[in-house]
C-alpha cells in the first residue's frame, strides 16, 4: 500500500518507544480501538491495526465527515461562489415551503458551521426519511434565533454540503478532488447520499487510517502540506477557533469550544471526530498528530488516554535509541488481533428453510458444516465462518452496501453455533446464535453498537426439504 506520510523512529521525534508503548497499552484496553497512527514532526512514530482492520481498508468516519464538509464550504468562500453570511433562504428558494417559521429568514451559513442553526435536536432526525432533504430542513422548526444557541445538527451539515452544491456545481467529492484530496493523497471514496444525489456531509463517508492522518497532519500545519497552503488561510483559523459555546455539554472535551464543524479539545488541540471514536487530532504545541478508528461507547476514554500518556511524552530533543522498547511495541501491536472463536468442525448436509415473515424480508436460510468451516446463506448472499480462523467475505446482508466481512465460527452444543462477525470497514462486531433443531431454525444477531437501523429481529424458519 502506497504511504501517504514518511516514517521515523519515536526516538528521533523526541518520543520515547516506552511511552508509545504505555499508550498502545491503555487504548488496547478499550472495547475497542481498531487503529491508531502517531505523527510527530510530520512523520509517523507508531501505527497499527487491530486484525483483521488492515492499513488498506477504509473506514466508516461518521461525523469525522463533517470536517472535510467544512473545507469544501472554505474553499468555495474563498473562490467567491458562497459567503460565510449568505442566507439559506436564498440559496434554496426554489425547495422552501409555503410556510416556513420566520427564524430561517436570518439563518446564515456561518449558523450551519457553528451548528447555532436555531434548532434545539437534530434536525436529521425529521429529513431522513423525506423525499427531499432540503425541503424537510425547512419544515422544521426553530427554537432559537440563529448564532445564539448551540445544538449538535448533523442536518445542518447536510444543509451545508447541499449549499455547496448549489454554489459550485460539483458534488463534494468531485469538488475537493483537485482541492483537498489529491494534495493529501486522498482517494474520493463512497460518500452516503440522499435522495437528491448529494452527499450526506454530516457523516458517511469512508477513508483509511493513513488518509485521516494525512488530513490530520494538514490540520496541525495550519491547512498547509509541504509548504503549500492546501486549506484557505483565514478560513481555517475560524473553522478550527472557537465560535460556539457548547460549555452545557457533560464530557470534558465535548464543552470547550466549537468551531466550524470542528471541535476545540483541551490543551489547545483541536479535531475532527465521528460517533465511536473516529478521531483526526492536531495537537499544535506537541507539533504531534493522532488519526484513530474505533467501536467504542465512551468517546472520551481515548482522549483522556491521549492528554495523560501522549502529551507528556514529547521532548524537544531527539533520545538515544532504544531497541528494545522499540521491540516490544512492534510485537505487541503485531499481535493486536480481535477474538476468533475454534472448535473442532462439526460435519452438517446442506440444509434450507424457509423464513418466516420478517421486518428484514429475508426469505430463505440455509446453512451447513463442515470440517473446517460453516456456510450460512441469506437469501443468496453467503458467509463463510472458519472454526479457527477468520474467512473474509463480501456482502450486504441488509447493510446499505456491500462490505468486507470476517467471520469465525464454533459449535456451543450439538444444537447451537455461535458466529462471530468483524464488519472490518466499520465499527460494528456481530454475533449470530443458530440455533438448529429438527422441526426448524432460529437466528438471533447482536451488534456490539447500534446506530440508526437498530438490531436484528429474531429469525425463525422451518425446513424446505
Amino acid at each position: 500500500m502506497r504511504k501517504l506520510l514518511p516514517r521515523s523512529t519515536p526516538e528521533a521525534e523526541g518520543v520515547s518507544s516506552a511511552a508509545l508503548l504505555a499508550f498502545f497499552r491503555a487504548i488496547e484496553e478499550l472495547d475497542s480501538v481498531h487503529s491508531f497512527m502517531v505523527m510527530r514532526h510530520g512523520r509517523v512514530i507508531a501505527e497499527g491495526w487491530k486484525k483483521p482492520y488492515a492499513p488498506e481498508l477504509p473506514h466508516m468516519l461518521f461525523s469525522l465527515s463533517k470536517s472535510f464538509t467544512s473545507c469544501a464550504v472554505g474553499f468555495a468562500c474563498a473562490e467567491g461562489k458562497l459567503s460565510l453570511d449568505a442566507r439559506l433562504v436564498d440559496l434554496f428558494r426554489d425547495e422552501l415551503p409555503d410556510r416556513y417559521d420566520e427564524k430561517f429568514e436570518r439563518l446564515r451559513i456561518r449558523h450551519l458551521l457553528s451548528m447555532t442553526s436555531g434548532h434545539d435536536h437534530c434536525a436529521m432526525d425529521d429529513m431522513e426519511f423525506r423525499p427531499n432533504w432540503a425541503r424537510a430542513f425547512f419544515e422544521t422548526a426553530l427554537a432559537y434565533e440563529p448564532g445564539t444557541r448551540f445544538c449538535y445538527n448533523s442536518g445542518a451539515s447536510y444543509m451545508l454540503a447541499a449549499s455547496v452544491v448549489r454554489a459550485t456545481g460539483k458534488g463534494l467529492r468531485e469538488y475537493l478532488r483537485p482541492r483537498l484530496f489529491d494534495p493529501l493523497g486522498i482517494a474520493p471514496r463512497c460518500w452516503e447520499l440522499s435522495p437528491q444525489g448529494i452527499e450526506a456531509g454530516g457523516w458517511g463517508f469512508n477513508l483509511t487510517t493513513e488518509e485521516i492522518a494525512s488530513f490530520a497532519q494538514c490540520l496541525l500545519e495550519g491547512g498547509r502540506r509541504d509548504g503549500k497552503q492546501i486549506i484557505p488561510a483565514d478560513y481555517f483559523r475560524q473553522a478550527t477557533s472557537v465560535q460556539a459555546d457548547n460549555s452545557m455539554n457533560d464530557q470534558p472535551d465535548w464543552k470547550t469550544g466549537y468551531g466550524f464543524q470542528f471541535w476545540r479539545c483541551r490543551h489547545n488541540a483541536f479535531r475532527g471526530d465521528g460517533a465511536f471514536g473516529q478521531y483526526a487530532i492536531a495537537m499544535p504545541d506537541q507539533e504531534m498528530a493522532l488519526a484513530v478508528t474505533s467501536g467504542l461507547r465512551n468517546m472520551q476514554s481515548i482522549l483522556d488516554r491521549v492528554w495523560e500518556i501522549l502529551l507528556p511524552a514529547a521532548e524537544e530533543k531527539p533520545a538515544a535509541p532504544a531497541p528494545a522498547d522499540a521491540a516490544a511495541l512492534a510485537e505487541a501491536v503485531t499481535h493486536w488481533e480481535m477474538p476468533v472463536l475454534g472448535s473442532a468442525g462439526r460435519v452438517l448436509p446442506l440444509r434450507r428453510y424457509a423464513l418466516s415473515e420478517n421486518a428484514l424480508q429475508f426469505e430463505t436460510i440455509e446453512f451447513a458444516s463442515f470440517d473446517d468451516h460453516i456456510e450460512l446463506t441469506l437469501d443468496g448472499e453467503t458467509m463463510k465462518a472458519g472454526f479457527g480462523r477468520r474467512i473474509a467475505n463480501t456482502l450486504s446482508w441488509r447493510e446499505p452496501v456491500p462490505r468486507r466481512m470476517e467471520a469465525s465460527a464454533r459449535w456451543n452444543s450439538e444444537r447451537e453455533l455461535e458466529l462471530l462477525v468483524s464488519c472490518c470497514e466499520t465499527p460494528f462486531q456481530w454475533s449470530f446464535l443458530l440455533t438448529v433443531e429438527d422441526s426448524g431454525v432460529g437466528l438471533v444477531r447482536k451488534s456490539n453498537l447500534l446506530f440508526r437501523t437498530g438490531e436484528w429481529p429474531p429469525l425463525a424458519g422451518h425446513p424446505l426439504d
